[in-house]
């Protein structure tokens, strides 16, 4: 027997309690008077989570001078938006441990995200979008499916299982065992931890980014997504809808020069999943 979607969204009280620190940040996007003083105080009380960020601030993805040895310091630096960015990331990837033994391995999916999120910030430097709200959506874009992982573990090896046996991908795998897919079920994690409406929509979409109300980080998501997959050049451009092309007025030439390599990627997500 399957679960229903209103089944799992009953059984989201499974979830780890995200860290105090990173309900005052996904808070914080909704707050005109934010008081960042007060908020990276909240952060560093959090040691853990005060390391693992600053071991990617400090790494060479983001290019730094000089190191920065506090929170207070990054902010500074680095600016509020990218800190509350990486606080997210490493805050979830905290509550969400690798489970051995498990067929979903989330070692190898918070790596794919990191990937992710780091093209698509790339991406909206070129194309002169929001980059840290590229980042997260980056990198929680998939978010769902560690939802199941969590919500319906011994469903979701049965439909890993599947997708082995079939061929097919996780989504259509998904839909044959479920009737959904971990998009919905991201989305409506979204919604629940408070996250921007941007967000909610780019993990919603992003595999059919052309919607209306079109939000270009959505679009930002999908292309990072392709880059992920090894998609470059203009087999990536011809890949992407010419109506996406168009509302984002992207072109190879245009971001070709200044995507991250991957082994840098591949360095910094290890720093990000390091105890």
């Amino acid at each position: 027997m399957t679960a229903s979607q209103k089944e799992i969204i009953a059984r989201l009280h499974r979830l780890p309690s995200l860290p105090l620190a990173v309900q005052a940040v996904i808070a914080s996007f909704s707050d005109p008077d934010l008081d960042t003083a007060s908020l990276a105080r909240k952060i560093t009380q959090d040691q853990g989570l005060s390391a693992r960020v600053l071991r990617v601030a400090n790494s060479s993805f983001y290019g730094l001078q000089r190191k920065v040895g506090s929170i207070q310091d990054a902010v500074v630096v680095l600016g509020f938006d990218a800190i509350r960015s990486l606080v997210m990331s490493a805050g979830v990837i905290q509550g969400f441990p690798s489970l051995p033994g498990s067929l979903f391995d989330r070692n190898a999916y918070w790596r794919r995200s990191f990937h992710v999120a780091g093209y698509a910030m790339a991406l909206a430097d070129c194309l002169r979008q929001g980059q840290q709200m590229a980042f997260t959506a980056g990198m929680f874009h998939d978010i769902g499916q560690l939802v199941l992982d969590v919500c319906i573990p011994e469903q979701l090896s049965e439909i890993l299982e599947q997708q082995k046996i079939s061929g097919q991908s996780l989504i259509e795998a998904e839909q044959s065992g479920l009737g959904f897919d971990h998009a919905l079920i991201g989305a409506d994690v979204a919604k629940l931890w408070n996250f921007p409406p941007e967000i909610e929509h780019a993990i919603r979409y992003w595999r059919t980014p052309v919607n209306e109300p079109f939000e270009p980080v959505t679009g930002i998501v999908h292309v990072a997504a392709l880059l992920e997959g090894g998609l470059e050049g203009e087999a990536l451009i011809g890949r992407l809808p010419g109506a996406l092309r168009d509302r984002l007025n992207i072109s190879w030439e245009r971001i070709g020069l200044r995507l991250p390599e991957r082994d840098q990627l591949d360095a910094v997500s290890g720093l990000m999943l390091a105890e």
